[in-house]
């Protein structure tokens, strides 16, 4: 683990209408780290999640990537995209396109890449993903876990620094569920770098260097796996605890 912070979010905020769903949350992610984010439904995590790229707009505070305040107007929210890889709960696979189409096409589009390389590079990704034989079909023909697989090696393709995963197991059939968590650990113990929102308890345990328990729109408790789960501190997470352990 080094020190390199990547991502440091102060006070940050966000309103839709009057309800205020985050209230000011401040925390650093440094490089390498494996952050999971728990907390009741309706909290404020996916919100915080897709503030960290741009999706959601932040009503008042600020996200530094990489010592660049990307949330001061004029930012090329393109251009943090491409170094921020977000995998939804929903896959957000294109239908009409192969599995390969769906790896390269962004690394094409945008330049990042030749086709060339952008198809030797999905290959790659395929087998990465354990599914080298699926190049060719298309997201109706995949299980609802290695759709999520494919959404992974479509993130990894842009080579991000920071990779965002919101729920990516709660769409996923029980049996399913394993074959994602096992690709994200390997990732982990490759030291990519992750901000996880989930409701996986066990991933959280012993794949997160540390875990952050958001309630109401408001950081009420983080620390180390470990720690977090043995010692609660908070009254609310100690519920809250109680209630999926």
């Amino acid at each position: 683990m080094n020190d390199k912070v990547l991502l440091e979010v102060k006070d940050l905020k966000k309103d839709f209408g009057d309800h205020q769903v985050l209230r000011g949350i401040s925390t650093k992610i440094t490089q390498g780290e494996v952050v999971a984010i728990i907390g009741p439904s309706g909290c404020g995590k996916s919100t915080f999640l897709r503030s960290l790229n741009l999706l959601e707009v932040p009503t008042g505070g600020s996200v530094v990537f990489e010592g660049n305040e990307i949330t001061a107007p004029g930012t090329d929210v393109d251009k943090v995209r491409q170094k921020i890889g977000m995998v939804f709960q929903q896959f957000n696979l294109f239908a009409n396109l192969s599995i390969k189409d769906n790896i390269t096409l962004a690394p094409v589009k945008l330049g990042l890449m030749s086709k060339e390389e952008a198809e030797k590079r999905a290959k790659e990704l395929l087998e990465r993903v354990g599914l080298p034989d699926k190049a060719e079909s298309f997201p109706a023909m995949l299980s609802g876990g290695q759709k999520q697989r494919i959404a992974i090696a479509r993130s990894l393709a842009m080579n991000p620094d920071v990779m965002l995963f919101d729920e990516p197991t709660s769409a996923l059939d029980p049996e399913m569920v394993g074959e994602v968590l096992e690709l994200m650990k390997e990732l982990a113990a490759d030291g990519m770098t992750m901000v996880v929102v989930t409701h996986e308890m066990g991933f959280a345990r012993e794949v997160a260097t540390r875990v952050i328990f958001i309630d109401e729109g408001v950081i009420c408790e983080e620390n180390t796996p470990q720690e977090f789960f043995a010692n609660p501190k908070n009254q609310r997470l100690r519920e809250f605890l109680s209630k999926v352990l």
